[in-house]
């Protein structure tokens, strides 16, 4: 029976990603009483590796791409451009990638299996449920978070969600806007309702910071689709008394909302003012072209991969969270209060 690290792993009770390390010859910072212990098992275990280290990195070795809902991940395009980022960087420096997706099945995956000796290591591209965050950096030598919520001792690569949020809300009480309504999205990935969401977050630290009033029948949960989008604003349509101005924690959101305000016979920005989130390229070409926080999406996923093979060559050695900036892409979706 073919002897994998996770065997050895076992045998010297220590994780995977060490013993890949050592055998790998990057593990400078590991003890040399332990990397001889370590050899020495190996080699009695009978482990092989698979190829050289230059050969192997073309035609062997993969690395991993988890996503939560594959299908929902691509069609959404602030999350397809961060994978379109892992894939350039990948096969630029040589690598293959595996793809798995976070649908109930994974829940059952037996993920040490899935990703076994021929993978390096793990991207995880957008939120997943923290259990299985834990699984996979106990089954693989290394993971990297993209655009997830920093909280376990792996790599993330994201954005500060909560500053932007604020930028993006100052803007609109800079135009003179004080009635402002937000439609953010909770997180079933994450078990995180809307009303923790960072951006709304953000969102409701400068309304309370102003002394401005936050109504419930304002605060909506979009779902982060352009359906969803729509239907919470129509809802934030029905209360008696309208915002001037909304803000919402996502560009797909954003054009549903679109739909409803000019159903209801509003136009915008001259009667509702709106303000999002992500900077997808459609934002560019709806009309009134969205203002709109910029998130350098392909950039991120790019990042993650440089990381990941930084972890591999040992310069990093502690867990590690990038955040990249974000810019406030002012078009034609506000206009100030008059």
């Amino acid at each position: 029976m073919k002897v994998t690290l996770k065997d050895i792993a076992e045998e010297v009770n220590l994780s995977i990603s060490t013993v890949s390390r050592v055998l790998n010859n990057h593990a400078n910072s590991i003890p040399e009483e332990m990397r001889e212990k370590i050899f020495k098992i190996s080699k009695e275990m009978g482990y092989k590796k698979l190829n050289n280290r230059k050969n192997e990195k073309i035609n062997e070795k993969k690395i991993g791409c988890v996503i939560n809902n594959i299908k929902s991940k691509y069609q959404d395009p602030y999350f397809s451009e961060m994978i379109y980022g892992v894939e350039r960087e990948l096969i630029e420096q040589g690598y293959k990638m595996s793809f798995s997706y976070n649908d109930k099945d994974l829940v059952h995956l037996d993920l040490k299996e899935e990703y076994k000796d021929d993978t390096l290591g793990v991207i995880v591209v957008g939120a997943l449920h923290e259990d299985l965050l834990k699984n996979l950096s106990n089954s693989v030598p290394y993971v990297i978070s993209v655009g997830g919520k920093p909280g376990l001792d792996i790599d993330y690569v994201t954005v500060d969600f909560k500053e932007a949020a604020k930028r993006a809300t100052d803007y609109l009480i800079g135009l003179g806007h004080e009635k402002i309504a937000c439609i953010s999205s909770s997180s079933s990935a994450l078990n995180i309702p809307a009303e923790e969401d960072d951006r709304f977050i953000g969102f409701q630290e400068v309304l309370a910071s102003h002394k401005l009033q936050l109504k419930k029948e304002w605060i909506q949960d979009g779902l982060f689709t352009i359906e969803g989008g729509y239907k919470a604003m129509k809802r934030i349509l029905m209360d008696k008394e309208l915002p001037t101005a909304v803000f919402t924690a996502s560009d797909r959101m954003a054009h549903g909302a679109y739909k409803a305000i000019q159903e209801y016979g509003l136009s915008i920005p001259k009667d509702i003012s709106i303000v999002s989130f992500d900077n997808i390229e459609m934002s560019k070409y709806v009309n009134p072209q969205l203002s709109t926080i910029h998130v350098h999406k392909e950039e991120m996923g790019r990042i993650a991969v440089k990381m990941l093979l930084q972890r591999m060559d040992d310069s990093i050695r502690f867990p590690l969270t990038t955040y990249l900036p974000t810019e406030l892409i002012v078009r034609e979706s506000c206009e100030p209060l008059t």
